[in-house]
């Protein structure tokens, strides 16, 4: 069993008994464990995306190649690498704090 679907069977049961604390120490936890488990998943899933739709420009023309090309995938990037640096960040201040 993979660490995301342990972590999302731990928050359901808990929320299924009503005991589901959510103290700076379980936020803390949850964003570590997002970034350490679910980040991977999400660019994977980018990664793949992408390189489906870089293939289908082969076939596309014009300002459809373009999109495919570079558009998409270049917007893909650059929205997992901002948010990647935001959950960084808030991480690492959180923990200072």
């Amino acid at each position: 069993m993979s660490k995301w679907t342990e972590i999302r069977d731990g928050a359901l049961d808990a929320m299924k008994q009503g005991a589901l604390n959510v103290a700076e120490e379980t936020k803390k936890q949850f964003l570590a464990n997002f970034i350490e488990a679910g980040v991977p998943v999400i660019e994977e899933y980018a990664a793949q995306f992408t390189a489906k739709v870089k293939e289908q420009a082969a076939g596309e023309a014009g300002w459809t190649k373009i999109r495919d090309a570079i558009v998409i995938p270049f917007a893909v990037q650059i929205g997992l690498y901002i948010g990647k640096q935001i959950l960084q960040a808030v991480q690492t201040q959180t923990a200072a704090a």
